[in-house]
């Protein structure tokens, strides 16, 4: 499948966030930071989530400024470049605290754009 329309990407990022929600269903903290499988695919989708978020137009994401755009970029970037630095607790919290609310805006984007 193409991924040249750039609201393909935000579909890219419901997808993400939905794995994400589904990987640590029913998980705490200590046993998600225990889990080093569950934690690779996590960051893998918080990856997923910044390099999508980078294909969305500047004029796009104007009109959506409740959205943090470059937020999600700099956290991909420290999972894929800067991994080492990788904080599990503020991985976790951004997994169970801060994507969620993120749902309803980015659908819509979807219901939204042409």
């Amino acid at each position: 499948m193409s991924r040249e329309n750039w609201k393909d990407r935000v579909e890219d990022m419901l997808e993400a966030i939905s794995n994400l929600q589904e990987y640590v269903r029913g998980m705490t903290f200590q046993a998600f930071s225990a889990d080093k499988k569950t934690v690779r695919a996590a960051a893998y989708e918080i990856g997923i989530i910044g390099e999508a978020a980078r294909h969305v137009p500047p004029e796009a994401r104007s009109r959506y400024p409740e959205i943090p755009w470059d937020k999600m970029q700099a956290v991909r970037n420290v999972v894929v470049h800067e991994y080492f630095r990788l904080d599990l607790g503020i991985l976790w919290q951004t997994i169970t605290e801060n994507l969620p609310p993120l749902l309803p805006l980015l659908q819509k984007i979807l219901e939204q754009e042409p």
